[in-house]
């Protein structure tokens, strides 16, 4: 049950118990959800719920059927590859355009970070490998102060790495990081038009990483 001395609104909370039930395998790709048996549960009314899961489906977590229930969304390669698409053209415009507010502070942070990736991918331990991920790419994009860019964004790479989770791959994973070398080395250069066309045509590139797509979500052809 929700503590009613909680301050964030109780649709935030509907919605972060509704993402932790997917992480789990509570809720799995396909299966139903059960609007009565969860409002029961954390002992709310149907109208948190509901809003939570508005939220869902505007992310592409679930299907609302009207009068038919609420369908937890299968990860499909068109959805993979849409989603690459997306972020990639993004993340390469937002560095082009704010280029000159990169500054050696934020190129010792992305340094920082992408060691840190490399050393737990070294270690074989990939517990905090996405949060970190996140962390590298946010450094550039939180230089371009555009909060809506920021909510386009963070659902998506939810949606590709955090529900259904997989097994990490450390030669994918890798390679991701050499990648983040080339790109901080070109923005070190000042050379953000080779940065950008990293970000767009090779991290994000669904062509580019293919072969590692299919096999990170066992879509193998």
């Amino acid at each position: 049950m929700i503590g009613q001395l909680d301050v964030l609104p109780l649709r935030e909370h509907v919605y972060a118990y509704l993402r932790q039930q997917m992480n789990l395998g509570a809720l799995t790709p396909g299966s139903t959800i059960n609007i009565k048996e969860i409002a029961n549960h954390l002992g709310i009314s149907n109208t948190p719920l509901r809003d939570a899961l508005i939220q869902l489906e505007i992310e592409g977590f679930v299907t609302i059927l009207p009068r038919r229930g609420v369908r937890v969304n299968i990860l499909e390669l068109k959805d993979v590859k849409n989603a690459y698409d997306a972020i990639g053209m993004v993340e390469a415009s937002i560095v082009q355009d704010c280029s000159e507010k990169i500054g050696a502070s934020h190129i010792s942070k992305l340094e920082k970070l992408n060691r840190i990736m490399i050393s737990d991918i070294e270690k074989n331990d990939f517990r905090r490998l996405f949060k970190t991920n996140l962390e590298f790419h946010d450094v550039y994009i939180n230089v371009s102060g555009n909060e809506l860019l920021k909510k386009f964004i963070l659902p998506i790479k939810h949606r590709l790495y955090d529900f259904p989770r997989h097994n990490y791959d450390g030669e994918w994973e890798m390679r991701n990081c050499l990648e983040h070398q080339d790109f901080i080395e070109n923005l070190k250069t000042g050379n953000s038009k080779k940065a950008a066309s990293i970000l767009k045509d090779a991290h994000w590139s669904f062509e580019y990483q293919e072969h590692f797509i299919r096999k990170f979500y066992n879509m193998e052809s």
